[in-house]
């Protein structure tokens, strides 16, 4: 042998050699190991948006009107603006359910289209301080201080950096705080004290291009936070009985929702990459196939030469699982880029939150769909491996 020469050059070479088959082979593997992460990463998308708005939501139990439950799963998980209200009696007759440790009033308002800060209109939730315990433990631990008058706390999406004025509905806010990215619609969402609420809603018949009316003594939602030992199911038909008109979500019905309609999706790209992995199978095998039955007076001259036939396996294995490493890289890493510019919109047309991965779950979900790129070259090239391996020098060289 040339000094240089190694077992590696002469793989590179083959592959150099057939360009056009073995592209082909490449595209092959990385459709697989595309629709396999892409699968994966929409679920572990949606799965963490999920955690990280819930988590940010801080309550077991969210209790709303009946006939508005709808809009506040659209409020929550889509950031769709609505506004409503019912009657704040309401808040007391929820706190004296057994279980319930804390009972905590939100206020939904709908902003005017083309806010300041925003291109659409966006939820302004009015909380009460008093009796807050989602985003008044954030104001604790983030800006040591509690919400001043005329203050807010805006979502991620939120145009406006912090110290400068919004306007909503004439009256201005200062903005105190920005709260991180949850993919849900907490992220389009500004927090302001109830009570200047209510000062907005009265100064908008002059202030305002449209008169904002909120009712006194009203609420939108009732946010419930259980004793340890309560039973959340138990506690939810309690609270069904002892207000009539309302419905209570739970996280588990928000998560069941999501799943719902993400599911359809899923079992297309699952379904997808099944199919691409039975039928591309055979065809690698085949290729493989007829790759090594071209090379044969090129394997019967290695195997003159002194070539084992461990060294001839050895070759048409991983000359596979080479093309199968940049198949998977290439599909892993395009469907990476595609998902990650066009998230918005992919979350936008499924109707689901989602939030890119953390760098863990995105390298667990790159590893799966890649080893199952690499384990489909191998298990393609072992029979023309083997064949290729066990055949005779002069017969490969007479071309038989």
């Amino acid at each position: 042998m040339k000094p240089g020469f190694s077992f590696l050059t002469l793989l590179m070479r083959n592959i150099r050699n057939r360009p056009y088959r073995n592209g082909a082979t490449v595209l092959c593997f990385a459709f697989v190991a595309a629709t396999l992460f892409s699968a994966h990463y929409m679920i572990g998308g949606a799965a963490y948006s999920l955690d990280t708005g819930i988590t940010r939501l801080g309550a077991d139990l969210l209790v709303v009107p009946e006939q508005y439950a709808p809009d506040t799963d659209a409020i929550i998980l889509k950031g769709e603006p609505s506004t409503f209200f019912f009657s704040s009696t309401a808040l007391e007759r929820a706190a004296t359910v057994p279980g319930v440790a804390r009972a905590s009033p939100q206020i939904y308002v709908a902003t005017l289209f083309g806010a300041q800060c925003c291109s659409a209109p966006v939820q302004l939730i009015g909380f009460d301080p008093e009796r807050d315990f989602t985003i008044s433990p954030w104001l604790s631990e983030r800006l040591g201080k509690p919400l001043e008058k005329d203050e807010i706390i805006v979502g991620n999406r939120i145009e406006g950096e912090i110290g400068t004025t919004l306007k909503f509905f004439g009256h201005n806010y200062t903005v105190a705080g920005r709260l991180e990215p949850t993919g849900m619609g907490v992220d389009t969402s500004v927090f302001v004290r109830i009570p200047d609420a209510y000062v907005m809603a009265a100064e908008s018949p002059v202030k305002a291009e449209r008169i904002l009316e909120i009712p006194p003594n009203s609420v939108s939602a009732i946010l419930i936070q259980l004793d340890p030992s309560a039973d959340p199911g138990e506690v939810s038909a309690e609270m069904t009985r002892r207000l009539p008109e309302t419905r209570v979500i739970t996280p588990d019905s928000m998560v069941t929702m999501v799943t719902e309609q993400l599911s359809g999706v899923i079992a297309i790209l699952y379904g997808t990459t099944a199919m691409v992995t039975l039928a591309s199978l055979p065809l690698i095998a085949l290729i493989s196939s007829m790759v090594a039955n071209e090379r044969r007076r090129e394997i019967g001259i290695l195997r003159a030469t002194g070539a084992t036939r461990r060294f001839v396996f050895r070759l048409v294995l991983f000359e596979s699982l080479m093309l199968a490493i940049a198949g998977g890289i290439f599909g892993v890493v395009g469907s990476f880029v595609v998902i990650a510019l066009f998230q918005d919109a992919i979350a936008s047309v499924l109707q689901i939150p989602f939030l890119m991965p953390g760098p863990a779950a995105i390298a667990v979900e790159a590893g799966s769909a890649f080893l199952l790129a690499i384990a489909m070259g191998g298990a393609a090239a072992l029979y023309p491996a083997h064949k290729s391996s066990r055949t005779e020098p002069y017969d490969s060289m007479r071309g038989l």
